[in-house]
């Protein structure tokens, strides 16, 4: 193997990696729902797509003018390179922002979890359209969920996505079994013709 062609086959590999960088990006929902807000993303495919026609170039050279191919292409991947940690870095941002809400959200709902309990030790369990043995359900439904949460929070790459999916579905489970939770215990804590009050956290993606 020519020292031109060990070249091209290292930086051959080089844009595969980038390749996969940029997929992984665009993978998160979130990523494409704020991608107004992302001119990183933007930027580094413009300058994915000069990499890959500089290599695309030196390939076509053959050995005719090389080194100045070959500085070219470099320059082209550095700027490339450059630009992808910028997008990766504004990509991580918004996972976290993403990560506290839900966790935040968690929190909330465990609060309210709390004070139903509460309300059900005032009332006679003849009385409560809420078993215990529905309530501990939903508990470990809680639990289920910031587990997921949890994962999601230490999750890179390609997994980060799919767990956002996974979370998001328990999450939606937990808010419609909650939301009967809470109707039934205000009912069994207000007066006749007194109207409920408050809302149920609704998720967001």
């Amino acid at each position: 193997m020519t020292e031109q062609e060990a070249y091209l086959k290292k930086m051959e590999a080089e844009k595969q990696r980038i390749d996969a960088r940029l997929a992984e990006a665009e993978a998160a929902a979130d990523v494409r729902q704020a991608a107004d807000e992302i001119k990183e993303l933007s930027g580094a495919k413009r300058r994915a797509e000069n990499f890959r026609r500089k290599l695309e170039e030196i390939r076509k050279r053959g050995t005719e003018d090389f080194e100045n191919g070959k500085v070219e292409l470099r320059r082209a991947y550095e700027d490339l390179d450059k630009a992808v940690i910028e997008m990766e870095s504004k990509v991580e941002v918004i996972r976290a922002g993403y990560e506290r809400k839900r966790e935040a959200e968690l929190r909330s709902l465990g609060a309210q979890f709390d004070g139903w309990e509460a309300s059900m030790a005032r009332t006679r369990a003849e009385d409560s359209l809420l078993s215990r043995e529905e309530f501990n359900f939903l508990r470990r439904s809680l639990q289920n969920t910031q587990a997921v949460l949890k994962d999601l929070m230490t999750s890179k790459g390609k997994d980060w996505p799919r767990l956002k999916k996974e979370y998001e579905a328990a999450w939606n489970d937990l808010c419609e079994r909650s939301e009967k939770i809470r109707a039934d215990t205000v009912k069994t804590e207000q007066p006749a013709g007194e109207q409920p009050t408050g809302e149920q956290p609704t998720p967001q993606t």
